[in-house]
């Protein structure tokens, strides 16, 4: 909690009006400070087997990987990743934020992340006219020489587009098996969410009756017991794994406020390919943030 207050110190010092003392903590938070023990929470959460508090941890967890303010150099798919942990905990309202309605294909960013974006996106929301040319980027990805867990995460995909049970079932054991020989955070390794986030969608797109046939991964990196929650029908209300103590709210504000909407801009106008490159609008997202924050202290003051 230390760092907590010298935190909150800094802007304070520097006599900002409220929304750009909000601004400052936003892009603070998006790099890790303060620091959270995620990594200690999440071993106590599986220690206890409290598939509860497993999922407000997700849910704490992916909601701070996804504010705004950290810029990563690519357009919407760079909000991909995480936007698979708010869908593994039921956080469909972010995921709708995140990956925004009507947004112009992705091009710049990893292949993959462009890939999943745009079939992701197209199924969420059932948009016929960007699905097909998805569907061509995803099948030519999948027969790629891509890195496999990749390719078996955009096979997933591909086999909810067409319901079938088996093929996804195949899919994601095959890519739990791979995902764990990558490099990636120790939280996000130690059980791959972003596999639950995969069986999510699913769960999320499909008839029950399709849904339940997926068979789940034998794989020390999936956890059957939080898999399973959604079979039970009971629908997810996610919340904050911890709260900060009263002195420290703001952090709770920003937590719990829904993930800033994706934001694209384009800094270049000009006929060249690369003059069409798009990037998210951090700042703006920043900014959307912060006034969403203050309206929610508004609405809750004239409760």
């Amino acid at each position: 909690m230390d760092e907590c207050g010298e935190v909150l110190a800094k802007p304070k010092k520097k006599n900002l009006s409220e929304r750009e003392f909000l601004c400052e903590l936003i892009k603070l938070m998006a790099f890790s400070i303060p620091q959270i023990p995620y990594e200690v929470w999440l071993e106590k959460c599986i220690e206890s087997g409290d598939v509860e508090a497993l999922n407000d941890l997700v849910f704490q967890y992916a909601r701070n990987e996804l504010l705004p303010g950290c810029e990563g150099g690519y357009d919407q798919c760079e909000r991909l990743i995480h936007s698979f942990l708010a869908l593994a905990c039921g956080d469909m309202d972010g995921v709708k934020n995140v990956l925004t309605h009507s947004m112009p294909p992705s091009t710049n960013g990893y292949r993959f992340l462009c890939v999943m974006s745009d079939l992701v996106s197209a199924l969420l929301w059932d948009d016929k006219k960007s699905l097909e040319p998805a569907l061509k980027k995803a099948r030519r990805f999948a027969d790629s020489k891509k890195p496999i867990n990749e390719r078996e995460a955009v096979k997933f995909i591909l086999a909810l587009h067409e319901k079938d049970a088996a093929a996804m079932s195949e899919s994601l054991s095959n890519f739990c098996v791979k995902v764990a020989r990558t490099a990636a955070p120790q939280f996000e390794k130690r059980i791959s969410f972003f596999a639950h986030g995969l069986y999510a969608l699913a769960h999320y797109l499909l008839l029950f009756e399709i849904f339940e046939c997926i068979c789940l991964p034998k794989a020390k990196n999936f956890s059957e017991i939080y898999a399973k929650r959604l079979l039970d029908g009971k629908p997810a209300q996610p919340k904050l794994y911890f709260s900060f103590p009263p002195e420290f709210d703001v952090f709770n504000q920003i937590l719990n406020a829904p993930p800033a909407k994706t934001v694209l801009y384009q800094p270049f106008d000009g006929p060249s390919p690369s003059d069409q490159i798009r990037f998210l609008d951090h700042d703006a997202m920043v900014e959307n943030l912060a006034d969403e924050i203050l309206k929610a202290r508004t609405l809750n003051q004239n409760l």
